[in-house]
């Protein structure tokens, strides 16, 4: 298979394109490239090319210019905006790897706090410069350094820690932990977002640093994606629980699912480490024994205030957790013995 930028050329490619080798001398063969592609990349005779071994397949990119690399910059105008509408668009602008974003607007001055709050909630986006109209935030990751995986894997960890907190809703109010620890999550998805972007804009980099496919980030990406929701609704889970006045057995009776939660999400999390789709499979049953223990708790909802609220989040979970698996058993490709 030859892979040319973001074309691929072999069985199964959605745009395959088939190139006759021609015998170059004693040693060489020469394969024409598409003109589409030379076009679209700006080259032309006598340019290099890179050349690069992966496996079976040989890599075929244009040679990278350094310096020409040109950092994009955003600029948002904040006044007559809430918290709200300006965190949207500094993430959106974050995420789509903007190296600096400027806001800019005569209301910085009374808003200094809270604009501090929006950019800080960012990984490694720092404020550099400050003036009564305008704050200049840049970042400097270097984003070939930044691993998918790792992230990830630093997302399930706290997203652990929420889940094992929240069985505990009953006996700690651990309801504050549980909300610093969500935004600890909502930070590394933001990072994980904009890496899987940045890697789908630069393929031949991602396959050089990370050995990942298209596909590969398609996956990661709905990985982050339900392990973010799974948090999420741990945290929701824990903030109407608390408020909760109900008997200790009901009390112990909750707990207990919850456990059964994060037990299912880590045995989930192990099949996709693992890309053990029989594990996957198997673990989809259990979706249904949570939903049939949870039914049996509606049926309390009219006589206590707010359980409905509980036991809403606890579908969502499972329901969560359970397209979790989902990843794993569609997107996940069996080794071959």
């Amino acid at each position: 298979m030859l892979i040319v930028s973001d074309i691929c050329i072999g069985e199964g490619g959605k745009n395959m394109e088939f190139r006759r080798l021609i015998s170059f001398g004693k040693s060489s063969y020469v394969v024409s490239l598409p003109k589409l592609w030379i076009t679209k990349n700006g080259l032309k005779k006598g340019d290099l090319i890179s050349l690069e071994e992966n496996g079976p397949n040989l890599l075929v990119s244009k040679k990278e210019n350094t310096d020409q690399k040109i950092e994009k910059e955003k600029t948002i105008y904040i006044d007559g905006k809430d918290e709200s509408s300006i965190n949207r668009e500094v993430c959106s602008a974050y995420i789509q790897n903007y190296r600096k974003i400027t806001l800019k607007g005569k209301e910085i001055k009374n808003n200094v706090k809270v604009l501090q709050r929006v950019v800080q909630s960012l990984i490694a986006l720092e404020i550099m410069e400050q003036t009564s109209d305008s704050i200049v935030a840049k970042d400097f990751l270097n984003m070939d350094t930044v691993s998918t995986d790792e992230l990830i894997r630093k997302m399930d960890i706290v997203t652990r820690t929420m889940m094992k907190e929240a069985c505990k809703i009953f006996s700690e109010d651990t309801y504050e932990s549980l909300n610093e620890r969500d935004q600890d999550v909502n930070r590394l998805y933001f990072l994980l977002y904009r890496a899987v972007l940045y890697s789908l804009e630069n393929p031949i980099k991602t396959l050089r640093n990370f050995n990942h496919s298209g596909i590969d980030l398609l996956k990661i990406k709905h990985l982050g994606f339900y392990i973010e929701a799974i948090a999420d609704e741990a945290r929701r889970f824990a903030r109407h629980a608390r408020t909760l006045d109900i008997p200790a057995e009901k009390q112990k009776w909750i707990e207990n699912e919850v456990v059964k939660m994060y037990d299912l999400y880590v045995n989930t999390m192990k099949a996709t480490y693992n890309k053990d789709i029989e594990l996957a499979l198997k673990l989809s049953d259990v979706k249904k024994e949570l939903d049939k223990d949870i039914e049996l708790l509606e049926k309390e909802v009219q006589k206590i205030p707010n359980l409905n609220r509980v036991i809403t989040r606890l579908q969502r979970l499972a329901s969560l957790i359970h397209n979790l698996g989902r990843v794993v058993y569609t997107m996940t490709y069996a080794e071959e013995p």
